[in-house]
Formats: structure tokens, sequence, C-alpha cells
């Protein structure tokens, strides 16, 4: 596996070497690079990014963590696979928590907090189909300014934990043509409005039907 290409793509080391490593794997893991079931060796990634085991170790051990990757005593590390049964239970759990922390977030939402919305949308729609990780990068901040106000760590936390779950299983289908990124982006402006006009029941369905639309776009390949 060429994890030199993945670390191209995510840019200089900046910062802590572990934090560096643990975002090359965790854009292999969610591109689909880095496959489930896939083992990673410590050994090839220390030498494919010119690093030692520690930082690598620790980088593994977190996304342990967020359920990326399974470390196995005595045999290693690989990346986990999902059923699409488990794919459908993260969705909802998604759904869930999005909608509470929006129910709690929306109405102290600020004048800048619209205009940084409404730039995060000029800037998807300006965004080309190609650049699938900007279209991720930007779908992440448009959700996280929404729920900003909810001051829920735990929540953020389990929804950080989700979202590479079930990204890495939807983003080719759900970024990756027009159509599907002219609807996402048309959903994110309603939700905005609704929230803008105080509406705010209307737009904590329109977030749950936008996370849960998104069950269309499971692999037909997936068991």
């Amino acid at each position: 596996m060429d994890y030199k290409a993945i670390a191209e793509q995510v840019g200089p080391r900046v910062g802590a070497t572990q934090e560096w490593i643990f975002h090359v794997l965790r854009e292999g893991i969610i591109s689909g690079r880095l496959p489930g079931g896939m083992q990673l060796k410590q050994d090839e990634i220390s030498a494919a990014l010119n690093v030692s085991h520690i930082p690598v170790r620790e980088a593994l051990r977190r996304l342990e963590a967020q359920g990326l990757v399974r470390i196995h005593p005595n045999r290693g590390a690989a990346v986990t696979e999902l059923t699409r049964s488990e794919l459908l239970d993260m969705m909802e759990v998604r759904a869930t928590l999005s909608v509470m922390m929006l129910r709690n977030s929306a109405p102290m939402l600020t004048k800048a907090d619209f205009d940084a919305l409404e730039e995060v949308v000029r800037q998807q729609r300006e965004t080309t189909v190609e650049d699938i990780v900007r279209s991720e990068e930007l779908n992440y901040k448009f959700h996280e300014i929404l729920t900003s106000h909810a001051a829920n760590s735990m929540a953020n936390f389990l929804l950080e934990l989700v979202h590479a779950n079930i990204d890495r299983y939807l983003r080719a289908s759900f970024y990756g043509t027009p159509l599907t990124r002219e609807v996402s982006i048309n959903q994110h402006e309603a939700i905005m409005l609704a929230c803008r006009e105080g509406d705010f029941e209307s737009a904590c369905n329109l977030l749950r039907d936008h996370i849960l639309n998104a069950k269309e776009f499971i692999p037909n390949t997936m068991k």
C-alpha cells in the first residue's frame, strides 16, 4: 500500500507526528484506499512515512477508539468492516444526536453564525465534484456551525466517531456526482433558512431527513 501517496494528499507534516499519522491513516480508511479487513503493519507504515514505531502505534490506538481499526493481540492492527445493519444503526444514531444538538443550538445561532453558514454553502457550490475531500470538509463544517452552541462534548465525540465510520462507505456516492451534491447543498440551505426564521422544529425535521436520506447511497455490495 502506498502510504506515501495518501500522506501527500493529506499534506505536509504539521504539529505532532502522531497527529499527522492519524490523519493520514484516517484519510486512507475513509477514502477506501485502506479497505476493510486490510492489515496495517507498523513496520510498513513507519518506513513509508519515515517515522518511528511509537507515533504509529499511538495513531493506531486512536483509530481503534474511533472504531476504524481493531488491534488484535499478537496479530497487529486491521481496518474494521461494518455490515449494512451496523451502518444503518449508525445513521440512526447520527440523526438522533444531530437533531438533539440542533434543537439546543439553533435558538442561539448569531448573525455571525449565519454568515459563516452562508459562506460554507457558497464554497460548497464552488467546489468541484472531483474534490471529494474538500466537499466532505465543508459538509462537516456546516454541521459543526449548526450545532456549535449545543455545548455537549460527549455528543460531539460520538458524532465524530459515527461520521468517520459512515462516510467511508458513503463518501464516493454521496459527494461524487453533481446531482447528489446539488441535493445535499439545497437541503443545507433549507435547514439554514428554517433556523434563520426561527422555525426550529422544521429545521430539526429537515436535518433528520437530510441525514437518513443518505441511506439510498449505501453500496449494494454491503452485506
